[in-house]
Parts: C-alpha cells; structure tokens; sequence
C-alpha cells in the first residue's frame, strides 16, 4: 500500500518530551493533530522510560492506525566512524564492524545497543549510530499495542541534517546541533564527514552550551577541521557568532527533524 494512503505519525523522543504529528492520508496529507507531552526525568531505571510512558499516555489521546516515523533525541544514542574497509560492502558485515567499534570504546555496555551504518561510499569512513536494543524493543511494541507499524527510525542528528541539507555550504564545515543538555556536532572535509562528536551537559543554560559547542569545534581543529559552523538549535542559540576564528551561522526556519526524503541515509532497521 503506498504511504500516501496511510494515515502517518512523526514522533519525536526525547529526554523531556515527546512530540507528535499526526498527518492524515492523501495526495496531500493534512495536519490532524501537533502534541507535545512532557516526561518525568527523574528517578527511571532507563534514561528513556520517561519518554517511553509518556508516548504512551499522548497516544492514548491520539487513536490513529497506520505507520509511525519516529526520531530519537541525541540523548538516547551513540555515533562513531566506521573505518573505511576494502571488500566489506554487506550491510550485515559492516553492522558487525561498527558494534566492534563500539564495543571497542564502550565495553560491554555496547553489547546492549542496536547499531545503523549508513551506506557506504568507496574510500571513507562511514557514519554509525548506536541506541540501546531494550529501548528500540519496547517503543515497537508500544506503537504495536496501538496499531502503529514502524517504518522509519532515526537519530536526531541525521535526520536534521538531511533536512537542512540544502542549506549547507559544501566543502570543509561543520553541522551542530544544540538540544537542551545535548551538543551534537557533523564535521566535514571537501564535502565528505570526517569527525563527530556527541557531548551531554549538566547545567542547562545558553553559556554553557556554547561551552559546548566550542569544545567540539576544538577538538575538530586539533584534527585538522576547518571552514564555517552551521548551528541548528530548536530552543534558544548559544549567543555566539564565531568559534575559534570561524563563522557561525545560525539556521532558522527549519522546523521540525522530519524530512520527507530522504529518509534512510542513517537509520535503523524497522523490520
């Protein structure tokens, strides 16, 4: 069935919240429903219990049946460099390399998580993202018990990306994305992504998110980075213009992580 004629729901997961829009089917799906719920942040066994239950209260409220487009915060998810490898081509074999990475830097903990790697490109590094497996279980199952089907899963910083893609200037740069308590930073080299940096902070404030942000860009330039910054935040900006002697451009208008395509440059398997 074309997925024109099923009624779709964009989910947002995050630490604090939840969001939710519900498009009806069509040639041109129509906006039934924007909600927003907020979540208990404190005292769960999983960081992502919160947001979990209260999914499932905002769905309760939203009895909808079709597929569910879902987005997890960057708090909720791992990324690291898969390295480029002659002769491993195979979606499967490239999973394996990227949870030995993981595992390489995280341990045992790794062992939990469900990996994505985006698709590969002859000679680079690939992108891999990482979210606990418990997690990716019991959101299918709650979108299950209410007659959701899963068909796309994806991290923030990717699926902002792609959508500000268009605006993005080519060549070396970078792509950072501030989510309350949460810097989330793509740094790129002739046009192609060489670095990525995922850095969580305690105090919830403007300064200390540029903090952040210059600490990422730091770390790039150690590493050879240079070139503009191009800052998506969708609360408040850092108030800052530059970062270590580059420009920073701040995105506006972009609206919500949801892209119409594409969908699967990073994603992990609905199935």
């Amino acid at each position: 069935m074309s997925p024109s004629w099923r009624d779709r729901l964009l989910i947002g997961l995050a630490p604090d919240r939840v969001a939710a829009l519900h498009l009806r089917r069509g040639l041109r799906p129509a906006l039934a429903a924007d909600m927003v719920r907020d979540c208990a942040v404190a005292g769960a066994a999983q960081p992502w219990a919160g947001a979990l239950e209260a999914l499932e209260s905002l769905l309760a409220e939203l009895p909808v049946a079709g597929e569910a487009r879902v987005v997890l915060s960057n708090h909720f998810v791992r990324y690291g460099k898969v390295p480029w490898t002659e002769g491993v081509f195979a979606a499967a074999d490239r999973k394996a390399m990227a949870a030995g990475c993981f595992r390489a830097v995280y341990g045992e903990m790794a062992d939990g998580w469900q990996v994505a790697v985006e698709p590969p490109r002859f000679g680079c590094d690939g992108l891999a993202a990482a979210a606990d497996r418990a997690l990716v279980d019991a959101l299918r199952a709650c979108l299950a018990g209410r007659r959701l089907k899963l068909t796309v899963l994806r991290p923030h910083l990717t699926a902002a990306f792609d959508r500000c893609r268009p605006r993005l200037e080519s060549g070396d740069g970078g792509f950072v994305l501030v989510e309350p308590g949460c810097v989330t930073a793509l740094f790129c080299r002739q046009g192609i992504w060489a670095e990525v940096a995922n850095r969580r902070y305690g105090r919830q404030t403007e300064g200390e998110a540029a903090r952040i942000v210059r600490q990422c860009a730091d770390a790039d330039q150690v590493q050879g980075g240079e070139g503009p910054l191009a800052l998506l935040s969708p609360g408040s900006a850092p108030a800052m213009d530059s970062v270590g002697g580059r420009s920073l451009r701040r995105l506006e208008g972009v609206g919500g992580p949801w892209p119409e395509d594409p969908w699967r440059s990073l994603a992990w398997s609905a199935a």
